[in-house]
Formats: structure tokens, C-alpha cells, sequence
């Protein structure tokens, strides 16, 4: 099994039931049109409506003409009655607007089915949006908002029109695994029933989730390898694969440091199957920028946490809260003043 999720999803796409020549489609366009204004002058709104949806889902299965179905969708969209009916097409629209990455569009139809979910859109609805918002939210890197979006669709997913049920415990896993905290894993993730029965199926990923889980670093590393490799082929993360693999790198050294007040550059290396030098340097950068708290000794080889002080932490933040309100204050009474 290829573990390139969404790479090339071409062949699970309907695509064209034939390949259709420029005159035939111009032909069928007319019949289409025709079928409109029959509808407009001899029958009801309902009628014209789904008309106009013929003609939108023909331009866009069979013509493949995205921006002007995505129009004659949303003329249908303004004849539909229903915040459900009203959504089955903007879903369409947000099928396209993915595809072709378009990522402003997918923003504002994503907020408009939000509304329609209040207005009373079915449940069935309101669970694929979740799924739509989760790849909205992998395209603009907030996988953490992506994680959450599809860890409370994992017993209800049913947006196999988007994708299917492997690449979507892949997203669930990954986004997860670097954004959630351990109780949130093991609940949602590690012991999830839903996810065990697929996740034998996806190589390299169940030894990706209970190696970490388990603190099995090597194991963890080994298996991190070609998940990389199957998020740099993969076309809702391969803009964020450098990205990813700082985030989950710095996860998996954060989690390891917690258990010690010290170690040896060398048994942490070991622990990772990496050479020292390359702890060495990692942990160096990531000290460097602040993303970890503790310090190296290097003639000694050993590595020392820093665990900042969470009362003391709390003062300051609140001492620097008081200052900035004081300060506010201050200057709200002097334009009184004047």
C-alpha cells in the first residue's frame, strides 16, 4: 500500500464518464440550458433548481470547467431551500476549491456553512464540515485546530467524497501526535477502537504512534523516517513537511528530557539510534531559540533541565499584566485631562 495520502488522488475522484470533445460538450451545454428555461417557464423553483444542478455537476464531472460550475452552483445555491440542501452544495464547491488549493475561497465558504449549521443543517452535515474545516486547517498549518476537528469525527466519519477512511486516521494521527498533550493521545488516539481497526493497514504508522506513546525513541525514529517521507508526498502537507518534522522532533526530545533532571548526550543519542553530534546539534538549536528548557554541558557531555519555576513564571506574568494595564490607565487619564 502507497503511503503518499492525497498525492495523487486522481483515480478515487469521478472523473469523466468519457472523454467528451469540445462540440459535444458545447452541444450537451445547450440541452442543458434548454432543460432550464423548460423548467422556469413550465414548472416549479424546484424543478428549475435542480435543472441548474445538472448543469453544475456536468461542468464539473464532465467538463472539468471549475470556476464556471463553481457559478452555476452557486446559482443553485440561492434557489435552495434548507440549510442542509444549501450545504450539499457548497460542499461541491468546496471540492473544487481544495483541489485547485484555493485557499481564500475555501475560508469563506467553510464560515458560511458554519452559519448554516446554526440556522439547523442536519447532523450528517455538521460532521462533514468538520472534515472540510480539518483540511482547510492542515492547508493554513493550524494543525492543532485540524487534530481537534478530527479527533471528534473519528466514530462519524462519513466525507468519503473528500477522502477515505485511511488517509483520514493518517491526518488524525499525525496532527495529533504533534500538537496534543499524552492524556489527550492516549484517549482520543492510542486507545481509540475506530483507529485500531484501520491502522494495521497504513505502514509504519501504528509503530509511529505507540513508539512514541510508549517512549520507545528509536523505534520512534525509525518509523518517523518514512512518515516524513509520506508527508512531503502528500498534497494537504507537503508545503509544511520542514515544519512537521522541527515540531515532532522537538515533541519527542521534550518528552524524553521530562523524565530526567540530567543525562549524557551520549545515552540520549542512544536512546534515539542517532549519533551524539546529532543531539548535540539539535538540542543546541532548539535551546538556542528558547523551544527547550535546559542547558549543555559540554565538557562533561551532559545534558541538565531547566525547568522554569511555574509559580515564579505566574508572578512575573502577572507583574508584566499589572504594568501594562497601569500603564493604559495612565495614559486613558491623560488624554481625559486634556
Amino acid at each position: 500500500m502507497d503511503l503518499a495520502f492525497g498525492a495523487d488522488d486522481s483515480k478515487k475522484r469521478k472523473g469523466p464518464s468519457k472523454n467528451w470533445t469540445e462540440r459535444e460538450i458545447e452541444e450537451e451545454l445547450k440541452k442543458l440550458d434548454a432543460k432550464i428555461e423548460d423548467a422556469k417557464t413550465n414548472s416549479g423553483d424546484v424543478e428549475v433548481r435542480d435543472a441548474i444542478l445538472d448543469k453544475a455537476m456536468f461542468l464539473k464531472q464532465e467538463a472539468r470547467d471549475y470556476p464556471e460550475a463553481e457559478k452555476v452552483f452557486r446559482e443553485a445555491y440561492v434557489k435552495s431551500g434548507g440549510a442542509s440542501k444549501k450545504m450539499e452544495l457548497l460542499f461541491e464547491i468546496l471540492l473544487m476549491n481544495i483541489e485547485k488549493f484555493d485557499i481564500d475561497s475555501v475560508k469563506k465558504d467553510v464560515t458560511l456553512c458554519k452559519q448554516l449549521v446554526d440556522e439547523g443543517a442536519d447532523w450528517d452535515k455538521k460532521n462533514k464540515l468538520k472534515i472540510f474545516e480539518g483540511v482547510y486547517c492542515m492547508l493554513i498549518r493550524d494543525l492543532k485546530r485540524a487534530a481537534e476537528l478530527f479527533m471528534s469525527s473519528i466514530a462519524t466519519f462519513t466525507c468519503v467524497e473528500l477522502m477515505e477512511y485511511k488517509d483520514f486516521v493518517f491526518y488524525t494521527v499525525v496532527t495529533a501526535m504533534v500538537t496534543q498533550d499524552r492524556k489527550t493521545i492516549r484517549k482520543e488516539v492510542v486507545h481509540s477502537p475506530d483507529i485500531l481497526a484501520v491502522i494495521r493497514d497504513i505502514p509504519f504508522l501504528r509503530q509511529y504512534m505507540e513508539s512514541f506513546y510508549n517512549c520507545e525513541y528509536k523505534q520512534f525514529f525509525e518509523a518517523f523516517v518514512e512518515i516524513i517521507d509520506a508527508i512531503k508526498r502528500d498534497k494537504y502537507l507537503q508545503t509544511h513537511a520542514n515544519y512537521f518534522i522541527k515540531e515532532m522532533r522537538l515533541v519527542a526530545y521534550r518528552q524524553y528530557l521530562e523524565s530526567f533532571k540530567s543525562v549524557t548526550i551520549e545515552n540520549m543519542a542512544r536512546a534515539f539510534g542517532v549519533q551524539p553530534d546529532f543531539i548535540d546539534k539539535e538540542l543546541s538549536n532548539f535551546i538556542y531559540i528558547g523551544k527547550i528548557n535546559c542547558k549543555i554541558d559540554k565538557v562533561s557531555g551532559v545534558i541538565e533541565s531547566n525547568r522554569p519555576n511555574k509559580k515564579a513564571e505566574l508572578f512575573t506574568n502577572t507583574i508584566k499584566s499589572g504594568d501594562a494595564l497601569l500603564n493604559r490607565i495612565q495614559k486613558l487619564a491623560r488624554a481625559l485631562d486634556i
